[in-house]
């Protein structure tokens, strides 16, 4: 097992670089998302990539899961780890589900100022 300390680095490069990797990604229809956080295992085997979609398709994950070994490419190459973990692509409802809830909030507080 990892510190927590180095848990963290170890999220945090690996969504710096497969950011960076999007920059020279071939697939134009990769060019439309954004990855907002990386989750990794405490065994550091598994990887999970959340990513946001300009225009939510469904065409994304299939693309993603395509450009796989891209991205774990990648990672081998600039993030310093005995072994690569696997990775997969999950669709981040956070943000959708933060502005949903703010929405809410709002309309709440229109209303009592009525």
């Amino acid at each position: 097992m990892v510190s927590e300390r180095r848990h963290k680095r170890i999220e945090s490069e690996i969504l710096k670089v497969v950011s960076i990797s999007l920059e020279y990604i071939k697939d134009p229809k990769l060019k439309l998302i954004t990855f907002t956080r990386v989750e990794v295992t405490d065994d550091l085997k598994y990887a999970t990539i959340f990513y946001i979609a300009h225009k939510k398709k469904d065409y994304i994950p299939v693309h993603l899961e395509k450009a796989k070994g891209f991205f774990r490419g990648h990672i081998s190459e600039k993030v310093n780890l005995r072994k690569t973990p696997e990775i997969k692509f999950k669709y981040d409802d956070g943000l959708e589900y933060q502005i949903k809830i703010e929405n809410i909030l709002q309309e709440l507080k229109d209303e009592e100022d009525s």
